[in-house]
């Protein structure tokens, strides 16, 4: 069973341990530098990502850090040894209700790099869509809110 956790001190070093296979790592920061980022700042929010009691990911999430009042997946990743299982599909769209539940009802944004077609396919397979918009090498993403 998959759940997003707080990060604490006793699952600090677990969390920052996990890494994506070798071709990912240059589109994603390390997990210990996202913690200290969230520790700066106040207004992200970060969790571990769970497959029973075994720390198997990282999301970081905001509302202001890369644009205006706009909610944020800043990082989310599954462990290598933990990827092609599903977990990380679950584990989206866990984070996706948090992130509704801690905001209400509006859009999310992510960024993804140019070049990391299987993020960028797993994202759209979420119903996330390209806005054309590029920041930093990384194409903008946009979700929108369910229809109430």
């Amino acid at each position: 069973m998959i759940s997003l956790r707080l990060i604490d001190a006793y699952n600090f070093h677990h969390i920052c341990d996990l890494t994506v296979n070798d071709t990912q790592k240059p589109f994603i920061a390390p997990n210990v530098y996202s913690i200290a980022e969230a520790k700066i700042y106040p207004e992200a929010t970060i969790r571990a990502i769970y497959f029973d009691q075994t720390p198997i990911g990282f999301l970081m999430f905001s509302r202001t850090m890369k644009d205006n009042n706009k909610p944020w997946i800043m990082r989310f990743m599954i462990d290598h040894k933990y990827q092609g299982l599903g977990y990380g599909k679950t584990a989206l769209k866990q984070a996706l209700q948090l992130i509704q539940a801690t905001y209400g009802t509006s859009s999310v944004y992510l960024s993804a790099h140019k070049n990391n077609a299987s993020a960028i396919r797993f994202y759209e397979s979420f119903g996330f869509k390209s806005t054309f918009q590029l920041l930093d090498q990384e194409l903008v993403f946009k979700k929108e809110a369910p229809r109430q």
